[in-house]
């Protein structure tokens, strides 16, 4: 998810650091393992009978790529603002994936892009890789299984957050656009959270057009998830719409 501005966060249940940034866990991101085991196990253990209950461990692989494929998203965001003397104040890792934060001293849209897009790129970058070289050592069994994985998850993730809206990292791409076009970074703010509330609208769209039609099978779990994303991502769209209509509205 994108970046935003240090501020205090609550629920935490364990930190460490990495790369002299503060990383913090919260409760919500063990139920999301827990979630992720139950939900695979049996997947895996169709795929590999012989497998038996060890199914579940190669599962519990299935989150922990998924939690190093976020780590790695938001390190990306935090390297890149410390690379402009934006320190890094923490990550946090949570049911919605993560994000950083940190202080931005004098920031311009170019800066602020490329911080933004530093997360994706970090997946997009992964993915290629492991699909390189599952190509060139041609992998087998649950090694494989997992190389898969890997590509699959760090592409979504790369993808998905540079849809062009608030509070996705395309949104901070958006924002930068305009805020470079117009030199008003509220007027970005706010054309970015619009964006984020367009995305909203067409995920929901696409997802309800894939149920009526019955072209594809979509199972409960994925029209749940779909719809409590799409709920954060509106909820996230529309406070930066209201935070950037007040600052706009503001006594030049």
């Amino acid at each position: 998810m994108s970046p935003r501005s240090a501020g205090a966060s609550r629920g935490r249940t364990a930190q460490v650091r990495i790369a002299g940034v503060p990383v913090r866990f919260r409760a919500s991101w063990f139920l999301v393992s827990g979630a992720i085991v139950l939900l695979f196990g049996p997947q895996v253990q169709r795929i590999f009978p012989e497998l038996g209950v060890l199914a579940y461990v190669v599962a519990l692989g299935y989150a922990g790529l998924l939690l190093l494929s976020v780590l790695a998203h938001e390190l990306a965001h935090a390297l890149a603002a410390r690379s402009f003397g934006w320190p890094a104040t923490e990550i946090e890792l949570n049911i919605w994936g993560g994000h950083t934060e940190y202080l931005a001293h004098r920031a311009t849209p170019v800066k602020s892009l490329a911080v933004s897009l530093a997360g994706p790129a970090a997946n997009l970058v992964i993915a290629g890789l492991g699909w390189y070289f599952s190509e060139l050592f041609e992998v087998t069994g649950v090694t494989a299984l997992l190389v898969e994985v890997t590509v699959l998850v760090n592409f979504m993730v790369g993808v998905f957050n540079l849809l062009p809206g608030l509070p996705l990292d395309g949104g901070r791409i958006v924002e930068s656009v305009v805020w470079g076009a117009t030199g008003s970074q509220d007027r970005g703010m706010r054309a970015a959270g619009w964006g984020g509330r367009v995305v909203v609208v067409l995920l929901l769209s696409g997802l309800a057009a894939l149920v009526i039609s019955g072209l594809r099978e979509v199972s409960l779990v994925v029209v749940v998830v779909a719809v409590m994303v799409s709920f954060f991502l509106w909820q996230g769209a529309s406070e930066n719409i209201r935070v950037a209509n007040a600052r706009l509205r503001r006594p030049s």
